[in-house]
């Protein structure tokens, strides 16, 4: 596993969740812009609702393939 690939599955663990790491990995990724934005609201609702977090890492994750 590459650096790269250790730090998203980092960001992605609901134990080490910082918005601001997530939005950030979405934003590096080469997802279209209507996908990024979808995503970063999904990530900012759990940033303000940790109900959210769980169903929000998932969509990242499955949109990003991992």
């Amino acid at each position: 596993m590459t650096d790269a690939a250790t730090d998203a599955m980092a960001a992605l663990d609901p134990a080490n969740f910082d918005a601001a790491k997530v939005a950030a990995l979405i934003d590096a990724s080469a997802l279209d812009d209507a996908t990024k934005t979808a995503l970063k609201a999904g990530v900012d609702a759990a940033a303000a609702d940790p109900a959210k977090l769980g169903e929000a890492l998932a969509a990242v994750k499955a949109a990003l393939g991992m």
